[in-house]
């Protein structure tokens, strides 16, 4: 019997150990100039990026900073200064070089001073100096912003009044147009982020209490769903993708709050770790690496942490299909000044290829060829600016990439 216990608790202690429950993160380098809390925050192959938000002597600022991992270094000093605003509670987002225009950070969803950000300035990437300032279409703070297939989308926030909205809008930086699209299930701030063609709202705050609600919107759709929601609230986090995954990083009440979110199967999962806990932070992910910033614990000034630590998440959460089994489709030439795109399908059979605009209206179907390599897009008809194409297998798998008809 004892023999037959000991094996039992073997087996329970193999099956524990299979699903990792804590994370344990090592010191970075800390932040320049004392630190910042509700910055906006992004990200490109290269850097993290960090926008305006307080500091531990005001609670606006308007330098951007720039973090470069593989030398864990915050540079020499601020990328730029006087750019934009002095603000906080801000978003930021990045869009790549297209072969027209560099790589932009888009600033939005803030607050200065004197209430809610009327403008979204754009910055160049590489310099941080503005590009444009385009009006905002509704001045709102401390709202969700996100990006997909080229366009900017913002969603919940502050009005200038100190209510809460629920609108969502985008804005098409080809066309300078804002449109306004079916609101949010529910008023309040808001987190959120983009993933397959779908944006998720996670937890916010109402004005009178937090909320544990996911709510997603299917921008091919122009739909919103509710899905189940969270065991707890959640507001205040911070918040990055990983594949199909949304990882959650403080709260603020429950600051040490750390998990992930499967957008896919609705699968949470919870952790512990040594992270100290924060609010009103930023993260960031590459190479499967965790990167954890700033934010604070208090209402003061004084409670901003300038603090910067990185964790190994490369084997922690379950993926549907291993990346070397996902399609992967590619165009060329791109920028094309014809319209007239080649594409380089994934291997094996496919079903259709799809090409939405910039607002993400179905423009063009086809249904290659069994067991084709290359497609034959025509889009010498259609006005220039951002398209996306997408090529659905038999299997069920989807690959898109962006395309740019000059």
């Amino acid at each position: 019997m004892k023999h037959l216990y000991s094996f039992f608790l073997a087996l329970a202690c193999v099956g524990t150990t299979q699903a990792q429950t804590a994370l344990t993160f090592t010191a970075r380098a800390p932040l320049p100039d004392g630190g910042r809390y509700a910055m906006g925050y992004c990200q490109d192959q290269s850097y993290f990026y960090m926008v305006g938000g307080g500091s531990p002597l005001t609670a606006f600022t308007d330098q951007v900073f720039r973090y470069d991992p593989a030398a864990n270094s915050w540079g020499s000093g601020a990328l730029s200064t006087g750019q934009v605003p002095q603000h906080r509670l801000g978003k930021a987002v990045l869009l790549p070089a297209d072969g027209i225009t560099p790589a932009r950070i888009f600033v939005g969803q803030a607050t200065t001073a004197s209430g809610p950000l009327s403008n979204m300035p754009v910055l160049n990437a590489a310099s941080g100096q503005l590009i444009a300032a385009p009006t905002s279409g509704s001045p709102t703070a401390n709202g969700g912003m996100t990006t997909w297939n080229g366009l900017i989308y913002c969603f919940g926030g502050q009005l200038p009044n100190g209510a809460f909205t629920n609108e969502l809008r985008s804005y098409n930086p080809a066309t300078g147009v804002w449109t306004y699209l079916p609101g949010m299930p529910e008023a309040k701030s808001a987190q959120g982020a983009a993933i397959n063609g779908k944006i998720y709202v996670i937890g916010g705050f109402d004005g009178a209490v937090n909320s544990n609600r996911i709510d997603t919107y299917d921008i091919a759709t122009n739909q919103w769903q509710t899905l189940a929601p969270l065991p707890t609230t959640v507001s205040n986090q911070a918040l990055v993708v990983q594949g199909e995954w949304l990882w959650m990083i403080g709260d603020f009440t429950a600051q040490t709050y750390l998990a992930a979110y499967n957008t896919r199967t609705g699968q949470l999962r919870t952790f512990t770790s040594n992270l100290p806990g924060r609010r009103n932070a930023a993260a960031a992910i590459r190479n499967n690496q965790l990167y954890v910033w700033g934010g604070n614990t208090a209402a003061s000034n004084a409670s901003t942490l300038a603090d910067m630590w990185q964790a190994n998440i490369g084997d922690i959460l379950p993926t549907a299909t291993p990346n070397s089994a996902r399609p992967q489709l590619s165009a060329y030439p791109n920028p094309s000044t014809s319209g007239e795109f080649t594409l380089d399908l994934p291997a094996g059979t496919h079903r259709v290829v799809e090409v939405r605009d910039a607002l993400g209206r179905l423009i063009h179907t086809a249904a290659p060829a069994p067991q084709a390599e290359r497609y034959t897009l025509p889009l010498s008809q259609q006005p220039t600016g951002v398209y996306s194409a997408r090529v659905r297998s038999d299997q069920g798998l989807s690959s898109a990439c962006q395309l740019v008809r000059q």
